[in-house]
């Protein structure tokens, strides 16, 4: 309601203040003064017109008595009497006898109604011995009338009546005049009292109006300006407090934006993630690295309960460590949550702040520490037992059987071998863990693939697979190790021709793209299932280890080969699909040291 802003204003509410008191009181002494002058007006009105007719009541009862005079000397003398005693201006008498007859009157009437019967309510009522009044408004002129109507009595003989009939409009025509007399007076004093109200207001809502400025001033930040202390009273007092509490105000928060800058600082430079809730649970602070670790929007999680993010998790009643399982993008991610609680002295419990750390990747290699230990026990435990059997054999006398002796012993030799493999492979895993260098050269890639595809095709033509070959006329002359990368060649293409069923085919093909050397080897053997696709890579991993086992594969190759690869900064990747083939890929940048041949 804008139209009614200016009633928001104290300075206006203590005008209106001012103006209805002196409205109420002069209505109250106005409404006083008109009832009690209206009552006396009235009743001396009521007083003038009893008295006039008591004395005439008094006065006729001689002339209303029977006696021998004719009827005319007696209106006649009633007439003289009437005009001697009579004295009231604007009032109609009419004496009548006890037959309700008219005998004299001071109507001017034409014709006159003196002789006529009068049926006068207030007559009828005063020939039965009792005096009546009543007030009407007279349907002619519209004004209110008196009627009075008094018994002439001889003793207990009714003799006749005095009959009046007066205006009353005089007296509430005076008391209206008076009414606006007063209402004037009342809305001089009003003017007045608006005027005074305003100025003596002025004195006290000026220094709150500027106190109200500079208090809006402050909240957008502006603590420059003081207000202007206009004296020693209250206000005085208030407006010096304020200007003292500005200062200190925008000291405290000059200390709470450095503070607030730092915490600000240090919760973004944090690598663990930090998460702030209020005593219902609800999150209120919460910083980038928590974010990114479970990978949501601060929208989506800033005042929404603990438990709606982290579902089914048990919030520890004690300030210490849970491990929670939270699933992101198709992924298991592993969370350690350290809960601090935060009391108040008075009221308790207020919130609790919430340490999150990532611990994903400490798990999986943790796993894969103990799994790696698990499998290179496995792997060493069954050579060294296939040996320590054969050699028991041969200390139980089977080295008398010459062939029997020397089929153990080859065995022996082959596990021992097979040892050797696993050994070396480890080392060469080692070595590119600790990142060695490497023994680059520039190698003509295209020589290097026929090489590895003449020495692989005799093996492919006893096995019956048909090994088919695609690269370019022209290949570019890069810059890498050579043995290595004719390693995992070897080894992808050993993997293809294993796995790989009679009559099956085998394709090489090579192409340069956007600076990089692409190299595809695939087959039309078993496949893979795609569960097994994204753990290919890890150390000692196999899809089907009895039959791997039976291969002499040691579990290390596809992990060498990505070793490899990107030691060379390029990447490996496998697709492939159940008895439909596998196809493997990896490329190689050609940035560097690149000759065309």
């Amino acid at each position: 309601m804008k139209k009614w802003g200016f009633f928001q204003s104290i300075q206006w509410k203590l005008v209106v203040i001012y103006i209805l008191l002196i409205l109420i009181s002069m209505q109250i002494i106005g409404i006083y003064f008109i009832q009690s002058l209206e009552t006396y007006y009235v009743d001396n009105f009521n007083e003038t017109l009893n008295a006039q007719a008591s004395l005439l009541s008094v006065n006729l009862e001689r002339y209303l008595t029977q006696d021998e005079r004719k009827e005319s000397d007696k209106r006649r003398d009633i007439d003289n009497l009437v005009d001697n005693l009579f004295a009231l201006n604007g009032v109609d008498l009419s004496i009548i006898d006890s037959n309700g007859i008219i005998l004299s009157t001071s109507e001017k009437m034409i014709p006159s109604i003196v002789g006529q019967k009068i049926y006068q309510t207030e007559v009828n009522r005063a020939l039965l011995g009792t005096r009546d009044e009543a007030i009407r408004i007279d349907p002619k002129s519209g004004h209110r009338m008196k009627y009075l109507a008094m018994p002439i009595k001889q003793g207990n003989n009714v003799l006749g009546a005095v009959f009046m009939k007066a205006s009353i409009e005089g007296v509430y025509d005076t008391i209206h005049r008076i009414n606006k007399i007063l209402m004037t007076g009342t809305l001089i004093a009003l003017l007045f009292t608006a005027i005074l109200g305003f100025i003596l207001s002025n004195t006290i809502t000026k220094p709150i109006k500027e106190i109200t400025t500079q208090a809006a001033d402050i909240t957008r930040g502006n603590f420059n300006q003081q207000v202007k202390v206009y004296g020693d009273d209250e206000i005085g007092r208030l407006g010096d407090t304020f200007n003292r509490m500005s200062a200190r105000l925008k000291e405290a928060i000059d200390q709470n934006e450095e503070e607030k800058k730092k915490l600000s600082s240090i919760l973004t430079h944090m690598s663990d993630g930090v998460i702030a809730t209020n005593e219902q649970g609800k999150i209120i602070v919460i910083n980038q690295r928590a974010l990114e670790i479970m990978g949501l929007e601060e929208s989506q999680v800033v005042y929404k309960n603990i438990e709606q993010i982290f579902q089914s998790i048990l919030i520890p009643k004690n300030d210490e460590s849970i491990y929670y399982e939270y699933y992101f993008d198709n992924e298991v991610k592993v969370l350690k949550m350290t809960f601090n609680m935060i009391n108040s002295i008075s009221h308790g419990e207020i919130g609790m702040i919430i340490v999150v750390y990532d611990v994903t990747n400490e798990q999986k290699l943790e796993q894969m520490r103990k799994d790696f230990v698990a499998n290179v026990s496995h792997e060493l435990r069954t050579p060294l037992t296939t040996i320590k059997s054969y050699l028991e054999a041969l200390e139980d006398g089977v080295v008398e059987d010459k062939d029997l002796a020397n089929r153990f012993i080859k065995v022996a030799s082959q596990e021992t071998d097979r040892m050797t493999r696993l050994v070396n492979d480890l080392l060469q895993l080692s070595h590119l863990d600790d990142k060695q260098q490497l023994n680059k050269s520039m190698v003509s890639f295209k020589e290097m693939i026929e090489d590895v595809v003449d020495r692989f095709s005799f093996q492919c033509k006893q096995r019956l697979i048909e090994l088919n070959v695609n690269i370019p006329e022209y290949l570019p002359t890069i810059y890498v190790d050579r043995d290595q990368i004719d390693q995992v060649l070897d080894n992808l293409l050993s993997n293809a021709i294993k796995y790989t069923k009679k009559n099956g085919k085998i394709f090489v093909s090579a192409k340069l793209e956007k600076d990089h050397l692409y190299i595809e080897i695939a087959d039309t053997g078993m496949g893979i299932s795609k569960k097994h696709l994204t753990r290919l890579f890890e150390r000692f991993y196999r899809v089907d280890k009895a039959r791997s086992r039976e291969m002499g594969g040691t579990g290390l190759g596809l992990s060498i080969a990505r070793e490899i690869v990107k030691a060379h900064h390029g990447d490996i990747y496998i697709d492939s699909e159940v008895n439909e083939g596998t196809q493997v890929v990896f490329y190689i940048p050609v940035t560097e040291g690149v000759v065309n041949g």
